[in-house]
């Protein structure tokens, strides 16, 4: 019995995966838009105070040299990034980008508000990282998505 690592498999199962990601994502996007997010204070919200968690030293310098400062920048990117991917997911457009930009939004997210909050919050985290690392290899815009029709095989 060995591995069979080039047989062709159907990726339509997939399909439901990279669908309900998606529509979280937007969700969640879309929330953060209805309430003015980068306005708002996001980083004690969705972190705490950074001179009182416990994350990485290396990522806490970079939450209050980096991020801090351009507090409404970064923001915007988290927001707007949520959005992008999570439509992109929806449809099969830019399928593989699409995952790699959530891989590393959602790295960021278990550095920051999951291991800052733990349990539920980092549990949830680590299996969307893990979804999207799926659909990352698995590429499944290309079944019942835009990719599909832009990249055909000849």
């Amino acid at each position: 019995m060995g591995l069979n690592l080039g047989e062709k498999t159907c990726l339509g199962y997939v399909v439901i995966l990279r669908v309900y990601i998606g529509s979280y994502l937007l969700y969640q996007g879309t929330r953060k838009y209805l309430r003015d997010f980068p306005h708002g204070g996001w980083i004690d919200r969705q972190i705490g105070k950074l001179n009182e968690v416990e994350l990485f030293s290396w990522y806490k310098d970079f939450l209050s040299n980096v991020v801090t400062p351009n507090q409404e920048l970064f923001g915007y990117l988290v927001m707007y990034g949520e959005i992008l991917v999570g439509i992109c997911l929806i449809i099969g457009l830019l399928t593989r980008f699409s995952a790699g930009v959530g891989i590393f939004m959602l790295a960021n997210y278990m550095l920051g508000p999951g291991w800052a909050r733990g349990a539920s919050t980092y549990a949830q985290t680590q299996t969307f990282f893990i979804a999207m690392i799926v659909l990352f290899l698995a590429n499944p815009g290309r079944t019942l998505g835009v990719d599909g029709f832009l990249f055909k095989r000849k």
